[in-house]
């Protein structure tokens, strides 16, 4: 922080000198912003206070919606910032005729809007380790995700304004790249909200995690698309993107791998009740420790049904433990037909509860022991 406050005195006491010279030595405003705008010097020490103002409002922005940041949150934003950057100067050569201030202020703004982005997919991530969320939480990411989307809204429509003006040139990068942003902070407010309807709700969600899973699946095609249609566009209008090949590779990797994992899922689970006996109690009692290392409880195993003449000669007496005919039975838990915590064995004899195995094929298409 003391660093920064230096900086910011050098940088603005620097403006300040070389916009004071400036009109004392020009005769009108116009003449002084006109001395400025053409002066390389000037121009870069007025963009470096620009720089110290940008960092010093997203500072505030940062302590109003996202308070302290943790540890994992800055070294993702180094890494990420590192990268952007990185990227950037490589898509430079190819707008290397269009490079100016305009270039610049565009650029930092992009990587501006793109902390936020990050922070919010971070934040929105870490609700599933977080035991209670304060409403503080709800309204400062449903705000601030409002106000990005709406940004990367309307920079589209400017991008898209500017190109069909001018003809192609460099607003075709920032018009594809707020498009990125904007898909991924939509899917990350579409698990947000799943996340939510999970914490609210007093039975497991089951199914959470195939939606997750179908929102990241379409998220990943938007973006594939994105790219493609973006490297199509630089490739007819500038050359081979060069910089852009890596990012097309690893969308349409994640894209392909996810609709391989969807058809081995559906696989996995086709019939899951039918192609998986259930484990008796003596299997469970076979094994050193019968609990679910999924779900990390006890599993019991499913007792034979007492035959109709028993019940009947019971004539509604409770069962030896004292307990109602009818609880007997410690068996699985059916409803409309699925079974829910009846222990089930694999090819490979490990034993798992039916839910804890169908949510854990939604990951990964093998056994968890492996």
């Amino acid at each position: 922080m003391a660093r920064l406050a230096v900086y910011g005195a050098i940088s603005t006491i620097l403006a300040g000198g070389v916009i004071a010279s400036a009109f004392a030595q020009r005769s009108n405003f116009y003449a002084a912003c006109i001395y400025l705008y053409r002066s390389n010097a000037c121009m870069m020490i007025i963009l470096n206070l620009g720089l110290f103002l940008t960092i010093i409002a997203g500072q505030l922005v940062q302590i109003i919606f996202f308070g302290n940041l943790r540890t994992l949150e800055v070294e993702h934003l180094y890494e990420r910032a590192w990268y952007a950057v990185t990227e950037t100067c490589l898509a430079m050569t190819i707008f290397k005729d269009e490079f100016d201030t305009l270039f610049v202020v565009m650029f930092t703004v992009l990587l501006f809007l793109k902390v936020f982005h990050w922070l919010c997919m971070d934040r929105v991530d870490s609700m599933e380790q977080s035991p209670e969320i304060p409403l503080s939480f709800h309204v400062r990411m449903v705000t601030m995700i409002t106000m990005l989307v709406g940004l990367d809204i309307l920079l589209v429509l400017h991008a898209v304004n500017m190109v069909t003006l001018k003809g192609p040139n460099m607003m075709i990068m920032f018009g594809f790249e707020y498009t990125l942003l904007a898909t991924s902070l939509l899917a990350s407010f579409g698990k947000y909200v799943l996340h939510t309807i999970d914490m609210r709700s007093e039975e497991p969600w089951e199914n959470k995690s195939m939606l997750l899973f179908y929102l990241d699946l379409v998220a990943d095609f938007v973006k594939l698309v994105t790219y493609l249609l973006f490297f199509s566009v630089i490739l007819v209008c500038y050359g081979l993107p060069l910089h852009i090949i890596r990012d097309v590779y690893m969308t349409m990797r994640s894209f392909l791998q996810k609709c391989k994992d969807l058809v081995q899922y559906r696989k996995a689970t086709r019939n899951m009740n039918e192609r998986y006996p259930d484990a008796s109690p003596a299997e469970l009692a076979a094994l050193s420790d019968p609990i679910c290392i999924i779900c990390r409880e006890e599993m019991v195993g499913s007792q034979p049904h007492m035959a109709p003449a028993s019940t009947a000669e019971a004539g509604g007496q409770g069962n030896a433990n004292g307990a109602p005919a009818a609880q007997a039975r410690p068996g699985p838990t059916r409803t409309s037909g699925t079974t829910t915590n009846v222990p089930k064995k694999l090819p490979c004899g490990h034993i798992f509860h039916f839910h804890c195995l169908k949510s854990w094929l939604e990951r990964q298409q093998s056994c968890p022991t492996w």
